[in-house]
């Protein structure tokens, strides 16, 4: 929903609004002038009634009417009977008209006070004999509206002050529900806005993503799993997970292993057109929804993560196979340098019994020297290549360094790169699995010397290796002048295939096992670098003599 149909819609639902209140205080006025005031008028001529009921009581007796000084006594005090708050008459006015056959001589009638007040409540009562019953007289009575038009006032004062309050509680609600309904259309744009936001992330993931239930019936899934799968999102939830997708260990249902799976990765295979069979990585996390469908109990669900493998089993088999290659090349290698050293020992020994100081000696000795070199980098090479792992051992940090920088000096001699070592012979043992660590040392430099090939200028390039010891750790740092990272791709440059490099070029693996090996070890990895400028990997690693157990 955008702006402009959020405002259309909050003015409308204002426009209602408003003309519901006016609707209102309308059906009030209109009670209130035709329904109540009605009621009070017929209210006060009752009471009206009741009153010149309770003041004719006196007049009901022949005696007093036939005696003028009684009747003007008491047509006196009716005049004089007043409101003790206000002291305002009730009766203004009042007319005697009297029966002939009781009273020849009142041939008129007998009128005191304002006898012709128009605006006075008429009250007309008969008196009737209170022995006889006989009728004696009639009495008008104009009884004072100024009572009614008091109580008129006072009750139309407090219906316009609650009319006053209903009208400012009817635009407090208003004003407390627009801001309640901006509210909710925020939030609801918000919700969208992140719905769509991580609907974009997911679609650009390149791992194939799938929401299932506990039957493995597909309930969503991500752009790139429907673009491998060559199947729309409707077409995906008609259908099964396990269709899709089968476990590499025969026998194994998927769902069993999934409910069982934890924190582990499950292989799996599954057939792209034209492509043919492919092998993929799944992870899997569980949730509930704590819903109920139909009466059955469909909490569970799992969210799938697929990672196409194919890269990887590819460079598995090429390192395999290069593996028993480079073990192959140097036992052979290994034979005719144990022959070519064996006979420079032998020519070595024969020419110090002739002429000790002869130069052939000194030749024969660099010969020696030299095949053990090569003894050395052919030994260091089928350690590199050793498929077995080897046990941790507390060894001296320079000695696996020394070697595994030994496969590279040459390479980058022959690429004008300088290498720079300060190492602290002195440092204290750690604990490592040798072949792993010179692993990490080789997939470290490796990294430098392509990021010193990548660049286009001609600076001078250089990698500097400094190991240093304090008292917690030992301290190693590799570090380039070469191209750098930005941000982030530092921060995701130790995620599992993960690489800036062209298709075919990485697979995206190498720091992510150098960081999963320094982990197995307990060492603290921390990487600087600046883009155009360099990288700097600093790896702390507990020592013998360090209180960190590592």
């Amino acid at each position: 929903m955008n702006n402009q149909s959020t405002h259309r819609l909050t003015g409308n639902l204002g426009l209602i609004f408003i003309a519901l209140s006016m609707g209102i205080i309308l059906l009030i006025f209109v009670y209130f002038y035709y329904v109540l005031q009605p009621r009070l008028h017929e209210e006060a001529q009752s009471q009206a009634n009741l009153l010149t009921q309770s003041l004719s009581r006196e007049l009901m007796h022949k005696t007093v009417l036939d005696d003028a000084f009684l009747l003007q006594r008491e047509v006196g005090k009716i005049l004089l009977y007043n409101d003790e708050k206000h002291q305002k008459p009730f009766v203004k006015g009042i007319k005697i008209e009297f029966n002939p056959e009781f009273f020849p001589n009142h041939n008129r009638s007998l009128q005191r006070g304002e006898s012709n007040c128009q605006d006075c409540f008429k009250v007309v009562t008969p008196l009737y004999d209170q022995h006889s019953l006989e009728l004696l007289a009639s009495v008008t009575y104009y009884v004072n509206p100024e009572n009614y038009d008091t109580l008129l006032d006072e009750i139309s004062r407090k219906f316009f002050f609650i009319l006053s309050i209903l009208t400012m509680l009817l635009f407090v609600i208003w004003s407390a529900t627009q801001k309640l309904w901006k509210a909710m259309l925020e939030s609801q744009q918000k919700l969208y806005n992140s719905n769509r936001y991580n609907q974009q992330i997911l679609n650009t993931m390149q791992d194939m993503l799938f929401l299932i239930d506990h039957q493995g019936r597909i309930l969503d899934a991500n752009l790139s799993a429907q673009q491998q799968l060559e199947a729309s999102l409707e077409i995906l939830q008609s259908h099964f997970i396990q269709e899709y997708f089968q476990t590499s260990q025969k026998n194994q249902r998927l769902l069993s292993q999934l409910k069982n799976l934890g924190q582990e990765s499950l292989e799996v295979n599954f057939e792209l057109n034209p492509n043919g069979k492919h092998f993929g990585l799944l992870s899997a996390s569980r949730f509930d929804t704590h819903l109920k469908v139909d009466g059955f109990d469909d909490t569970a669900r799992y969210l799938l993560v697929i990672k196409d493998i194919d890269a990887l089993k590819t460079a598995e088999a090429k390192l395999a196979y290069q593996a028993q290659m480079a073990t192959g090349i140097a036992h052979e290698i290994n034979q005719p340098l144990a022959v070519i050293r064996l006979g420079a020992e032998g020519i070595k020994h024969s020419l110090q019994d002739q002429n000790p100081q002869a130069f052939e000696v000194e030749i024969a000795q660099d010969v020696i020297d030299q095949v053990d070199r090569a003894t050395q980098i052919i030994n260091n090479m089928r350690s590199f290549a050793r498929l077995q792992p080897s046990p941790k051992r507390w060894v001296e940090p320079q000695h696996p360094l020394n070697s595994a920088l030994s496969f590279f000096k040459e390479q980058l001699r022959i690429n004008s790169i300088e290498l720079v070592e300060y190492i602290d012979t002195s440092c204290p043992q750690i604990l490592i699995e040798t072949q792993k660590f010179e692993q990490v040392i080789v997939n470290l430099i490796t990294n430098a010397r392509h990021a010193l090939s990548a660049l286009k200028n001609s600076r001078s390039k250089k990698i500097e290796v400094k190991l240093n010891c304090d008292h917690q750790f030992v301290t190693l740092v590799i570090e380039d002048n070469g191209i750098g990272m930005d941000e982030m791709t530092r921060q995701h440059c130790l995620d599992p295939f993960f690489t800036t490099k062209e298709a075919g070029e990485g697979t995206g693996l190498g720091l992510s096992i150098v960081h999963n090996i320094l982990q197995e070890f307990n060492i603290n990895l921390m990487i600087q670098s600046e883009l155009g400028k360099g990288t700097r990997f600093i790896m702390q690693i507990p020592h013998k003599l360090s209180e960190i157990p590592s």
